[in-house]
């Protein structure tokens, strides 16, 4: 049996995945394959090149934002009033950056897959841990998944400029699915909850960038994982379906799916602290305690 998992993004409310994946591994539940965009590439990348505990102490020393992103408004006006410099986003990234180098494997202990868009052509582009790209190339392409428009940096990946993978595919569920090493469970760890409270925060470009974010993310998560339970549903009774359908059908394979949702909203995308994190980290054990207490492994 292969086992992946698939992790949104949700900035700093990844702490929710580490604590559904602490679970996980203590249910031992042996991850084969990672997917993972935004925040939840952050995680792919410390489940291939790291250790899940490492990973969790690298999050915990975070005493506040600073120390992930670094603002560069000056810079930021300077590009936009002369046009000479390359600042395109409000924070820079580089902070965040020697967080992941600190990781201590040079070579994945297992497939990862993060995905990234690159602005000039709109195109989403996956990038996989393995024989064609180094641990750098997959870092850059880590750090491109991280970078939401004009909150963040992007990141250059030859040619092009590329940002956020959560612009066009936030939950990478769909191509989790179609990967070659053709799992047989899916965990689905969503960031943030699918009824997103209403605030009133959104005073200023970086709130009203991160509440925009929630609610397109919302619509996105359910109808991705909608999808996946459809799929089952229709081979479940492929025998009531049409020829059509029953062709199509042929290619697909049932997968047994697992969801991990917060039931409540932890704190925004761009808020890390210690103590929020940890309140993630809690939720996340909380929720896939619940999901998982009557695992069993498929024989």
């Amino acid at each position: 049996m292969k086992v992946g998992v698939c992790i949104s993004g949700g900035g700093a409310r990844i702490g929710f995945a580490v604590g559904v994946l602490e679970v996980m591994e203590e249910h031992k539940i042996k991850i084969d394959l990672a997917y993972g965009i935004s925040a939840g590439s952050l995680c792919t990348a410390a489940l291939c090149y790291g250790e899940l505990q490492e990973f969790k102490k690298i999050l915990l020393a975070i005493k506040k934002r600073d120390e992930v992103l670094k603002k560069q408004w000056f810079k930021v006006i300077w590009t936009l009033l002369t046009g000479l410099g390359k600042a395109d986003g409000v924070f820079k990234m580089d902070k965040m950056r020697r967080k992941l180098d600190t990781l201590p494997y040079e070579k994945p202990k297992i497939k990862g897959v993060v995905g990234y868009v690159k602005l000039q052509s709109g195109v989403i582009e996956y990038k996989a841990t393995d024989s064609v790209y180094s641990r750098e190339e997959f870092v850059n392409a880590v750090q491109a998944s991280c970078s939401m428009p004009v909150g963040m940096q992007s990141q250059r990946i030859g040619a092009d400029d590329c940002v956020d993978g959560g612009i066009r595919d936030v939950l990478p569920l769909k191509a989790l699915v179609n990967d070659p090493l053709h799992v047989d469970e899916i965990h689905v760890i969503c960031l943030s909850p699918l009824t997103t409270p209403p605030t009133d925060k959104t005073k200023n470009i970086l709130q009203v960038a991160e509440r925009s974010v929630d609610l397109l993310v919302n619509e996105v998560l359910q109808n991705d994982y909608d999808y996946a339970v459809r799929i089952n549903k229709l081979i479940d009774h492929k025998h009531l379906l049409s020829s059509d359908l029953q062709s199509w059908l042929a290619k697909k394979r049932k997968i047994r799916l697992f969801r991990y949702l917060p039931t409540k909203a932890i704190c925004e995308t761009t808020d890390f602290c210690t103590e929020k994190i940890q309140k993630g980290i809690d939720h996340g054990r909380e929720i896939a305690s619940d999901v998982l207490k009557e695992y069993l492994p498929i024989p």
